[in-house]
């Protein structure tokens, strides 16, 4: 049997409890951090929730078009429809959710977006 690897999608394992949720990259709009817990937002306005750092986030899913705009913020690249770079105004937008990028990491998101 010959499997085409390039038609499955990449997922992001999200553990809950003694639970494992295979979670498509396509389907995660952002994942927002508040304390010890990372909210996963997805296209069809579920939320999953996980005890792990943004950090790990970072790491994971850097490679795949996910971006760090706050310190408390990750965005998948695939949704933006606006980048508003002036220099009051650091703004993303995800469709009509608006983000704004830490003047700290803007250079790098720019970089990494064009």
């Amino acid at each position: 049997m010959i499997i085409d690897y390039s038609r499955q999608t990449e997922k992001l394992i999200a553990v809950q409890g003694d639970k494992k949720k295979f979670i498509p990259l396509e389907n995660i709009l952002y994942i927002k951090c508040e304390g010890y817990l990372s909210i996963i937002h997805l296209k069809d306005g579920k939320r999953i929730y996980e005890i792990k750092t943004l950090l790990k986030f970072e790491k994971e899913l850097g490679n795949f078009g996910f971006f760090r705009i706050r310190n408390n913020t990750i965005v998948n690249g695939r949704y933006i429809t606006e980048v508003d770079s002036k220099m009051n105004k650091r703004t993303v937008k995800l469709g009509e959710i608006c983000f704004i990028v830490a003047k700290s990491r803007l250079k790098s998101f720019l970089n990494g977006i064009l």
